[in-house]
């Protein structure tokens, strides 16, 4: 088995593209309790490196698909018609039933596989990204047969999904929150 921890960058005041001071407080938080990471893989904005950085990690890579066509990492196909109250449920109907999203969302999942399978087997890679469709849309393409009602709300600041790996696909996942503190 191997393990890809998927998270969304921290905080930062738009339109500034690097963190704020809480935000760098908040990774740097997190960096403590999580890792050793075998591989550390971002988007290429400001924001998402900084995070990994701040979390006490080196990035060996930043891939430019992570920001998506937009290369802000901002949006998505199919982002205006997304219910964000209905939380990582709202994913998988509109997949099912808008092809741009989920060709989308398929090419997001084959980065995030190219990526796990450079780890050792039980080892773990971390990639910082976005949030909405670029990581709680792709973890539902991912895990489709999964119960994503109780996944909960779309991720926050620092957080996402860790993925289990078993060489062929992914199989099974953690939700992973954090207190959002101000």
């Amino acid at each position: 088995m191997r393990y890809l921890e998927v998270r969304r960058h921290s905080k930062r005041s738009r339109p500034d593209q690097h963190l704020n001071q809480w935000g760098v407080a908040l990774a740097r938080g997190l960096g403590s309790q999580v890792g050793p990471f075998d591989r550390v893989v971002t988007s290429p904005l400001p924001r998402c490196v900084e995070t990994a950085v701040a979390m006490g990690f080196a990035v060996d890579e930043t891939i430019d698909q992570l920001a998506g066509k937009d290369v802000l990492g901002e949006s998505f196909p199919a982002m205006d018609l997304v219910d964000w109250s209905a939380g990582c449920a709202v994913f998988q109907p509109l997949i099912a039933t808008n092809k741009a999203l989920a060709d989308f969302v398929a090419a997001q999942a084959e980065v995030w596989r190219s990526v796990v399978k450079q780890v050792p087997k039980g080892g773990q890679a971390l990639l910082v990204g976005h949030g909405g469709a670029f990581l709680d849309g792709t973890a539902v393409y991912c895990l489709p047969e999964f119960d994503h009602v109780a996944w909960g709300a779309v991720s926050r600041y620092c957080e996402g999904i860790r993925l289990h790996f078993d060489g062929e696909r992914f199989s099974g996942a953690e939700i992973l929150k954090v207190k959002q503190v101000t």
